[in-house]
């Protein structure tokens, strides 16, 4: 059983629309993968380690700085072509950092969901705006 120290962190991202979410904790602390366990087994020990405001099954971890998904349903090890670099940092003795987010499919439903901003008020007709 190889493993692999990763440090993670969560992104609060449930709501699309507030762009001011930093991820935490500031001091990402070091998580064990096992090379050879789908990722989907072992989500849940890091949502529970960051205690995340997230739902687990909505969460997704996501590579930093790059911003590549991690396909939850394989293991480090079948997708190692995908991650090079997360083993490069490894090789080199540095511990990467995985983010604990909200899946990308559900922030689009949920952006969908919404109601769209109005600029205008619907019923001004656009002409009678003095718009410069």
């Amino acid at each position: 059983m190889a493993i692999i120290t990763c440090r993670v962190q969560y992104l609060e991202d449930s709501d699309p629309f507030v762009c001011t979410n930093f991820p935490e904790p500031r001091r990402p602390p070091p998580y064990d993968l096992d090379e050879n366990t789908a990722l989907i087994e072992q989500i849940a020990g890091v949502h529970k380690l960051l205690e995340a405001p997230l739902k687990l099954e909505e969460c997704a971890l996501q590579m930093a700085p790059n911003g590549n998904y991690l396909d939850l349903d394989l293991s480090l090890g079948e997708q190692k072509d995908d991650v090079e670099q997360l083993y490069d940092d490894v090789g080199r003795g540095k511990k990467p950092i995985l983010i604990l987010r909200t899946q990308l499919s559900v922030r689009v439903h949920s952006i969908l969901g919404k109601k769209p901003l109005l600029l205008f008020h619907p019923s001004v007709p656009l002409e009678s705006k003095n718009i410069s």
